[in-house]
């Protein structure tokens, strides 16, 4: 089975090129995440559940575009030549 290297994201693979940065983030997820990890049920503590979840999202993002920036710049100048 393919295991995808977060580390160096092939820019020529389709795949590998359409897979998201950012996670996507449902309504559910978040309903689980409630279910299972708030003792009390709170405006405040939905709140907490919510942005602290974003900020890791938003980490990992940031992690996998840091690792991969020279790939995307390398691709980008490649595409630009290709006109």
């Amino acid at each position: 089975m393919y295991e995808t290297d977060w580390n160096n994201i092939d820019l020529n693979s389709p795949c590998e090129r359409d897979l998201s940065i950012l996670d996507a983030y449902s309504f559910d997820t978040l309903l689980l995440e409630i279910s299972c990890n708030l003792p009390e049920i709170n405006p405040d503590t939905v709140r907490d559940q919510f942005y602290q979840e974003l900020r890791n999202k938003v980490e990992s993002a940031k992690a996998v575009f840091e690792a991969n920036v020279q790939n995307i710049v390398t691709q980008a100048i490649e595409e630009r030549s290709d006109y």
